[in-house]
């Protein structure tokens, strides 16, 4: 499944790489193209050639004009970009344009090559994710598409995933002439964030970093702000350009990158600091920390304990289970738990005495503790401490909800799952 601005993106992926044979023979966009019976090529040279095609398309017909003129700008900036090699900053030169209008002329040459290219690929596309055009007759981007996106969000070492993300990148860094500084620190706590999508919005930041800069460098970093572990970039554009979307409307990155960092419970921003000279613009990404915590679950079956630790897998609490009563409180006090589940119907002790005996206890009565019973008695758990209740059979998104309500999980996490008797 794919909709039209992915596609638009992955065209100019592939562009990118259209003289790398090895990473078109493995691009994503050749699974959209059949190959005729007759075609004696290999998927990645198809994909070349439907690509050259398609820019050859875009040549003016039979008109004896400069190339600077309006009618060759799209073929021109896609020939010499992609095709001759010339950085962005010699395509201005020979445009005479400022960074803000070749941006522009370039991404209009993008989608008109995309556009074609989804005429092409349109039998091969499931159309269930396409977006609509806006009132302004681009393409805009259908996010309620993407709503069935599934966020596994775990703690993730941020630094280890920028370097990897930086080594992919640097290749095409080096290709521009453009220097890439990172400035990590030795040590970050880890971020509560889902690996595929943060991967791609690191990956499209600098990618758009690499797009408007004028002062062939990029210079990347992470830092601690609070209890947010923060992704930076910095970048000189053109002084009067700005990285506005509200002001380049062609280019949706940063749309992107917004929509998903609220999805991950993320901001995004792109700022200019006042205390940098001109044209020096910050892209910054703040991620909340994913402080590895301790779920003590209280119940006398095993069963119920492995439910609770396979609800809690993709999370950033560690299961202990205890079986027992009277090991509650000592365990309490020596793991320090984020939450308690507690059972009602326990041998030997039931589960409103073990409620009581953690709420007197000095060392244990911050703990916030979520009653579990059949019985729907709600008034009676927070009458005698109880942080939440839940009536049982519990379901996963019961328990995430729960969770997200004491603000232990960030509001995407909720999953729906049948009801498993405990």
């Amino acid at each position: 499944m794919i909709d039209r601005t992915e596609f638009e993106r992955l065209v100019k992926d592939a562009l990118s790489n259209i003289h790398n044979y090895a990473a078109l023979e493995t691009h994503p966009l050749v699974s959209y193209f059949s190959l005729a019976p007759d075609q004696q090529i290999s998927r990645g040279e198809h994909l070349r050639l439907l690509l050259l095609q398609a820019i050859d398309r875009l040549r003016p017909p039979g008109k004896n004009l400069p190339t600077t003129s309006m009618e060759w700008r799209p073929y021109f900036i896609l020939k010499q970009r992609y095709l001759e090699g010339l950085t962005i900053d010699e395509l201005k030169t020979q445009l005479l344009l400022s960074g803000r209008q070749l941006r522009r002329e370039h991404g209009r040459a993008l989608k008109a090559v995309a556009t074609l290219l989804w005429d092409q690929a349109a039998p091969n596309v499931d159309f269930s994710l396409t977006t609509e055009p806006d009132t302004k007759g681009e393409w805009g981007t259908n996010f309620q598409a993407f709503q069935a996106f599934e966020i596994t969000q775990k703690p993730l070492n941020l630094g280890e995933i920028v370097q990897e993300i930086a080594r992919i990148f640097r290749q095409r860094v080096q290709n521009e002439n453009v220097q890439l500084h990172l400035e990590l620190p030795p040590e970050l706590p880890p971020v509560l964030a889902d690996r595929i999508i943060l991967r791609q919005i690191i990956l499209t930041l600098f990618s758009y970093a690499l797009e408007v800069q004028s002062g062939h460098l990029i210079t990347a970093g992470a830092g601690i702000k609070g209890t947010q572990v923060t992704f930076w970039i910095q970048v000189r554009v053109d002084e009067g350009d700005g990285l506005s979307v509200e002001e380049d409307e062609e280019d949706t990155s940063l749309e992107f990158a917004r929509y998903w960092s609220q999805r991950l419970g993320a901001t995004f921003e792109e700022v200019s600091p006042p205390n940098h000279q001109a044209g020096v613009v910050d892209l910054i990404l703040s991620l909340p920390q994913a402080n590895q915590g301790v779920a003590l679950i209280v119940d006398d079956q095993e069963t119920a304990i492995r439910m609770f630790r396979r609800y809690l897998s993709q999370t950033n609490l560690e299961v202990v289970g205890v079986k027992e009563p009277d090991q509650v409180l000592p365990l309490a006090r020596q793991l320090h738990p984020q939450v308690i589940t507690l059972d009602v119907m326990m041998p030997s002790m039931d589960g409103w005495e073990i409620l009581q005996t953690l709420q007197t206890d000095p060392q244990t009565q911050h703990i916030p503790v979520i009653v579990c019973s059949v019985w729907d008695e709600p008034e009676l758990a927070f009458s005698l401490g109880a942080a939440d209740f839940l009536k049982k059979p519990i379901t996963q998104k019961d328990l995430l909800a729960a969770l997200t309500r004491l603000q232990l999980m960030a509001p995407d996490t909720t999953a729906e799952s049948s009801p498993t008797d405990s």
